[in-house]
């Protein structure tokens, strides 16, 4: 049998508040949590701690849904301006928000292009920018990105066609995708884990935690 405990305050939805009491105040809302058949719930409502006997095989403890004071790992600041002739350029500045001490890996920003784009020329010092036609955008790749750090992808866009106006582009959303080790972006943490054996065996105990992008975009 395991024992997990999570953050001392989480507020579930269905909870009421107290008046004058902020969500700040009360710890992480959650809007939606699921939990595998295993877990023993009136412990979790109580005690706040996840008891269960683990079935066999892998399978999913718990999911959860927030929508409230996230933390997201990544700031995005794009900007596009329109030159004489048949030339764009695109300026990306990407800036993460998380501690300096971890790091994101496999970091992909995805900045789509005009249709009309003929050639790309893109810049920059850190990871590697190329155009994909496949993609219909740059992908920018940068295998490790520290945490308290930023850093700016400039690119110079030739058009086969005089004027984005023509065409009626929208700028699309930029794209991002990421992996980041120890990190959560709803503030949920695990206190502690216990492991009841009766064997006498002395399992090995581990936690590790990953982010993963899913539909990260900034829209302009």
């Amino acid at each position: 049998m395991l024992d997990v405990g999570m953050n001392d305050k989480l507020l579930m939805e269905k909870e009421p508040r107290k008046a004058g009491v902020t969500t700040s105040d009360k710890g992480i809302t959650i809007d939606d949590m699921k939990f595998h058949q295993c877990v023993k719930l009136p412990k979790f409502d109580k005690e706040r701690s996840i008891t269960f006997i683990p079935p066999d095989g892998k399978f999913e403890l718990m999911s959860y849904r927030i929508t409230q004071n996230i933390n997201l790992p990544f700031k995005i600041m794009p900007v596009y301006s329109e030159i004489k002739g048949n030339k764009l350029e695109i300026r990306i500045k990407l800036k993460s928000i998380y501690d300096k001490n971890l790091n994101a890996n496999n970091v992909v920003v995805k900045i789509p292009t005009p249709k009309s784009t003929a050639t790309v020329n893109a810049n920059t010092l850190n990871g590697r920018a190329k155009y994909e036609p496949e993609n219909g955008a740059i992908m920018w790749r940068i295998k490790k990105y520290q945490g308290e750090f930023e850093c700016v992808l400039q690119c110079e866009v030739t058009l086969s066609s005089s004027s984005l106006n023509d065409k009626g582009w929208v700028k699309p959303p930029v794209g991002l995708e990421f992996e980041i080790p120890m990190f959560t972006a709803s503030g949920l943490r695990i206190r502690f884990l216990k492991v009841y054996e009766k064997s006498g065996y002395k399992p090995t105990k581990l936690h590790k935690s990953l982010t993963k992008a899913g539909d990260y975009e900034h829209r302009l």
